[in-house]
């Protein structure tokens, strides 16, 4: 059997990956076996084996490409007016679907039971929290806001705040079917607007 190039193996990878992330949205991490994802992947227990030696390896891996997806939504065509607001805005309206919440509410909840896991959510938290501040810095900065408090200071707590109402809105939308996500992003929003 030819090896796969690099390219292809990681490609490879990514497919088992989506069809993990599909079957963990329907049926729940715990309750999704190494069985279902195969068949969902329409692939031999070999062949995923070969890419991945556990649900745990794949799990992780499923998670950091998720969390990687939630980061690339603040380096990802921000508005050129960049206020808390804004940037709230702009996060929560990229990723509000009901099955990627429910796959990061799920990978959070595992991380305390996983090393490896909770290591990958801190690091992707701590990392989505730095470019969410490094984004506002500049709002913070502007002299009528610095007479206030420091810009660094500002930037740190509305950094953390954000990261926290996004945190939240994803447990809201993967707990709630009947929410009108639209209304909840707008009233956090607004929120947001008083800084």
């Amino acid at each position: 059997m030819p090896k796969l190039s690099e390219g292809s193996r990681q490609r490879r990878r990514e497919d088992i990956a989506a069809a993990a992330m599909r079957c963990f949205a329907r049926q729940g991490v715990a309750s999704t076996s190494m069985a279902d994802i195969i068949s969902e992947a329409g692939s031999s227990a070999g062949s995923v084996y070969s890419h991945f030696s556990s649900k745990a390896e794949l799990l992780r891996f499923t998670a950091s490409a998720a969390l990687s997806e939630l980061g690339e939504t603040v380096s990802d065509e921000l508005p050129s007016e960049r206020t808390p607001a804004s940037v709230l805005a702009h996060m929560l309206r990229s990723r509000s679907d009901r099955a990627y919440a429910q796959i990061l509410l799920q990978i959070w909840a595992e991380g305390p039971r996983d090393g490896e896991l909770e290591e990958i959510t801190r690091d992707s938290v701590i990392g989505l929290r730095a470019l969410v501040r490094s984004a506002l810095l500049p709002w913070c900065q502007d002299p009528a806001r610095a007479r206030k408090r420091h810009p660094d200071t500002a930037a740190d707590e509305i950094s953390d705040a954000v990261v926290t109402a996004v945190q939240g809105y994803v447990v809201r939308v993967s707990l709630d079917r009947d929410l009108d996500r639209d209304l909840v992003a707008s009233r956090l929003i607004a929120v947001f607007e008083k800084f």
